[in-house]
């Protein structure tokens, strides 16, 4: 096949993989079978399946799912809604169903989570960015996730950045001497201690965003002894509380070198149109364990401190 063809069917997936999200979120009121979201498409419904788990990793089916209890969950932290009103204005038969429904995704009853009053676990619906390079745009599907993380404790090493929006941007040569700082402090380390987070903190940037703090690090295990951290992390590395904070993680896709991107849609085109408001405070780099930078698969997620507006 040629590069013209294969390009147009991807083109043309695309387009339709957009109309069928499309018509999901505007439709998150009604029950949604699986033959109606396919009318959408052209396909099959065993061919819709298919591309649509291939194009976003998500089932048709599961996909809805977690859209409506999303929905359900922020009407019950933003509304006095009963419970069964909620679950019949999102097209579930009853309450039971709901609740039972709620509670496999979020770990507790709508009640309970009413009751916290905490935004965890909110999956937001998935939208299309648009990257423009030189002589050429491209197109992607990105899941945002709103979420909201406790205190914890980060180990690693700081250095000054500017950052994106900055006019002399320099984070694209000092981040990844920081890692590699990093890698050589926890060389010796054979097993896992934490998650590797980047924390950029911005409580005390300037407003051309210079002097923004960058850490690459650990976030400690907290089920690890305090006596044996030491022994684990080496005592050379800085110490960062991170407070608690309320975030939208934004799931990027491809090498790194891409975030840029990613982070510019999120907050010029994502943000203004979410319902939440970015907050000053401490931004998060989330990092598998085996992840390679510059695959084009590679996989992580930036974290923003929002609030609800």
């Amino acid at each position: 096949m040629a590069v013209e063809q294969r390009k147009e069917r991807s083109v043309s997936t695309f387009n339709r993989i957009s109309k069928v999200l499309s018509f999901i979120h505007n439709n998150l009121d009604a029950t949604l079978s699986l033959e109606e979201i396919a009318e959408q498409s052209c396909w099959s419904r065993w061919q819709l399946q298919r591309v649509f788990q291939s194009e976003t990793g998500l089932t048709v089916a599961h996909y809805v799912r977690e859209l409506k209890l999303s929905v359900a969950a922020e009407m019950l932290l933003d509304t006095e809604q009963r419970v069964i009103d909620i679950a019949l204005s999102l097209g579930f038969n009853s309450e039971i169903a709901f609740s039972r429904a709620f509670k496999q995704l979020f770990g507790q009853s709508p009640s309970v989570y009413r009751k916290q009053s905490q935004r965890i676990g909110l999956k937001k619906p998935i939208e299309v960015s648009e990257i423009h390079y030189p002589g050429k745009n491209t197109y992607s599907f990105v899941e945002v996730r709103i979420d909201t993380k406790d205190t914890f404790l980060l180990k690693g090493v700081r250095g000054e950045i500017n950052g994106l929006f900055s006019l002399a941007p320099n984070f694209a040569e000092v981040v990844p001497q920081l890692w590699a700082s990093l890698e050589a402090e926890t060389s010796g380390i054979h097993q896992p201690v934490g998650q590797l987070l980047g924390v950029v903190d911005i409580t005390k940037a300037n407003f051309d965003g210079s002097q923004i703090q960058y850490w690459a690090g650990v976030e400690l295990d907290p089920h690890i002894p305090i006596p044996e951290l030491p022994s684990l992390i080496s005592e050379r590395l800085e110490a960062l509380t991170v407070p608690k904070q309320t975030y939208a993680a934004v799931r990027h896709k491809g090498p790194i070198e891409r975030l840029p991107h990613t982070l510019e849609w999120f907050i010029l085109h994502w943000l203004p149109n979410s319902g939440y408001r970015g907050m000053d405070g401490y931004e998060l780099e989330v990092y598998p364990s085996n992840y390679e930078p510059l695959s084009p698969h590679a996989d992580m997620e930036y974290w923003v401190p929002i609030q609800k507006v």
